[in-house]
């Protein structure tokens, strides 16, 4: 009905991991068509990660009941990452801040405007943000130390991840991404374009 392939490794996957996998195809798909592509089906790696088209950038994000896509086609732009993240409690913040934060500076600067569970989600989530944007450069996985916020603009809804560290000649330390972010009741939804 939808006409999406589904990948072999995900039969014997949960019903909702099904769905989240669906669902991001499925809004994938539309903004595909948006775009004039006409092959809709995104591949997915050994790593798990979407195999966008040849001239596309694209990132899924899902998160309980929503699910989100941001595509952009690559002559426009050379990196994009989304993520959503449902609010976390006190006791999770607590319990995942140091594998998050470099430094209490980051959560820090957030402090004025939002409360500590909320500072540390929106961490976690535009380092998500990130590390699906940069994903490309290194085929894996990079430590959430390898960033830090480093500015923030409330009214913007901005804030800035700085590198810390060399990753690549293209990600060397000192470089900073652009993260926009939107908060909602119940999330917060970021977003790297660059």
């Amino acid at each position: 009905m939808l006409d999406i392939a589904f990948p072999l490794t995900l039969h014997k996957a949960v019903a909702k991991r099904k769905s989240e996998f669906l669902a991001g195809r499925y809004l994938a798909k539309i903004a595909m068509e948006r775009l004039q592509f006409q092959d809709t089906n995104i591949g997915i790696n050994e790593h798990k990660a979407p195999v966008w088209p040849q001239g596309l950038l694209g990132s899924i994000t899902h998160s309980r009941e929503m699910a989100l896509c941001a595509i952009t086609k690559s002559q426009f732009h050379k990196y994009i990452g989304i993520d959503v993240e449902h609010w976390l409690s006190t006791e999770d913040a607590n319990s995942l801040m140091n594998n998050i934060v470099v430094d209490q500076s980051e959560y820090q600067i957030l402090l004025p405007y939002i409360n500590f569970e909320q500072a540390i989600t929106l961490i976690f989530s535009a380092k998500e943000s990130l590390y699906k944007a940069i994903f490309k450069e290194f085929k894996h996985y990079v430590d959430f130390h390898v960033a830090k916020v480093t500015k923030v603009n409330f009214t913007a809804r901005q804030l800035t991840l700085t590198l810390c560290e060399d990753l690549s000649k293209k990600m060397y330390a000192g470089r900073e991404f652009i993260c926009q972010f939107n908060f909602c009741k119940q999330s917060v939804t970021t977003l790297i374009s660059d």
